[in-house]
């Protein structure tokens, strides 16, 4: 294959900046609440997080499609269905309709997104492959503080407006049709084989689906906190889970020095922490500690998933790594579409309102998490991998 050109580049990684924008409505989820009265509260979440569940149905398929019509098309096609359908809500006032959007959303979601990383190891080779994978990382966190930024802007002429930027999806695609290389190189069939994962793999992959609903609890409730607590609008609550998303990015940057000198104890950190800025956010009355209390908790937090996703693979045999990629990034979807019915029920038991008691149990599940892990790890041999090699991370 030829030299990739700038515009090849730049069309790969512009998948990257897209592939969270399922999540950009969560700051209008009290105006969902407001148009949709007579649906419940979880329903109403469902339409942030229905498109993760859909999009599982396209990401098992993807093996297939891709070895039936190449890359290049699944992508372009995806792009093009998450960009029509994501608009959708802007003309309807029905919520089947709009739901059925969001399933549709995820179908889209899940053709392109999982070529982010796939493309870059399709097209690029030794040192530059590198670079531009840790760039992907980077740029999933960033696309998603962009989008949130966004969304805080056009919320104040009328939230409705926020549907309006999953146009720019088709930029996307435009660029992804002039830009992706045409190669028709084939997903690996045997992607979802793992028969052979060790059990300690398995309950990684539990872990996994446990910390990602915690973080969904905390990002669905948080707007419902900002406008109980009277900390501002719905333009405020996008602002921070954009700079929510900025503290992700600066822990995916920083992750390998922490994780140097801290090993196995960097789960410790990121559970310990994110339950202390949870319990700041309960506790404080000033809407600029509530801000930082959020960004800090994402910042934290983003060190729990870069070390799940280290940890899982490491002595594993070629083959096996691709099956345990697989499943945590299965286990991260499904506990989207769980996370509203789970903390909807758990806001019911408590001594305070629901985003209260949601945020009680996150707080005290996070310190248990934090506690446990800790004690396993001290009765653990620490895997040589990890022994002072700090020019693996």
């Amino acid at each position: 294959m030829s030299k990739p050109t700038g515009l090849t580049t730049a069309s790969i990684l512009s998948i990257s900046l897209v592939g969270g924008v399922s999540t950009l409505i969560t700051g209008i989820l009290p105006q969902l609440e407001r148009e949709f009265a007579t649906v419940s509260t979880t329903m109403v979440e469902w339409l942030v997080t229905a498109a993760n569940i859909s999009a599982l149905v396209t990401l098992l398929a993807n093996p297939y499609l891709t070895r039936r019509w190449g890359i290049k098309k699944v992508v372009v096609t995806g792009l093009w269905l998450a960009a029509l359908t994501g608009v959708i809500p802007l003309f309807t006032h029905v919520y089947w309709l709009v739901l059925l959007s969001r399933l549709a959303l995820g179908l889209g979601i899940g053709l392109f997104s999982p070529h982010a990383i796939g493309l870059i190891a399709h097209t690029y080779h030794g040192e530059l492959r590198a670079r531009l994978l840790g760039y992907q990382t980077g740029l999933g966190a960033l696309g998603n503080a962009l989008f949130l930024a966004l969304a805080g802007l056009v919320v104040a002429f009328s939230w409705r407006n926020v549907f309006l930027l999953y146009l720019l999806l088709g930029g996307v695609a435009l660029l992804a049709s002039a830009g992706l290389p045409a190669s028709e190189a084939a997903v690996p069939a045997d992607q979802l084989a793992v028969k052979k994962l060790p059990v300690s793999r398995w309950l990684l992959v539990a872990l996994a689906f446990v910390t990602y609903l915690l973080i969904w609890g905390v990002q669905l409730k948080l707007p419902r906190l900002f406008l109980d607590r009277a900390f501002g609008s719905a333009e405020l609550a996008n602002w921070t889970l954009s700079a929510m998303n900025m503290g992700g990015l600066l822990a995916g940057l920083t992750f390998g020095r922490v994780h140097r000198y801290l090993h196995q104890y960097t789960l410790t950190l990121g559970y310990a922490g994110a339950a202390l800025a949870v319990v700041l956010l309960l506790t404080t009355a000033n809407t600029l500690v509530a801000v930082g209390s959020a960004v800090f908790f994402n910042f934290i937090y983003s060190y729990t998933g870069p070390y799940l996703v280290y940890r899982s693979q490491l002595d594993l045999p070629p083959a096996q790594i691709d099956a345990m990629s697989s499943w945590l990034t299965i286990a991260t979807v499904i506990s989207a579409f769980f996370a509203p019915p789970v903390w909807n029920f758990l806001g019911a038991l408590g001594p305070g309102t629901v985003t209260t008691n949601v945020l009680l149990w996150a707080a005290g599940l996070l310190g248990l998490i934090a506690v446990a892990v800790t004690a396993f790890f001290r009765h653990q041999p620490q895997p040589i991998l990890e022994r002072g090699n700090s020019h693996d991370h």
